[in-house]
């Protein structure tokens, strides 16, 4: 039973860490509740990819976008 118990824990804790992350970052909760608990390992890769990706096109757009098209 002891085993049993260790073995669920991070399946069920891997998706409320994965919803967390996504909520941090705007992203929806319960969808992301949802893809933890289908794919519970592969979802904290997922989530940090979509994150990573979201932060860099944000760094990538100019400051001012008044300013883009002077030279």
């Amino acid at each position: 039973m002891e085993v049993l118990i260790a073995l669920l824990t991070p399946v069920l804790f891997l998706p409320l860490i994965t919803g967390y992350m996504a909520t941090s970052h705007g992203r929806s909760f319960w969808r992301w509740f949802g893809i933890g608990c289908a794919l519970p390992y592969l979802s904290l890769f997922i989530i940090t990819y979509v994150v990573y990706r979201a932060q860099r096109r944000f760094r990538t757009l100019p400051s001012d976008p008044s300013n883009v098209n002077l030279p």
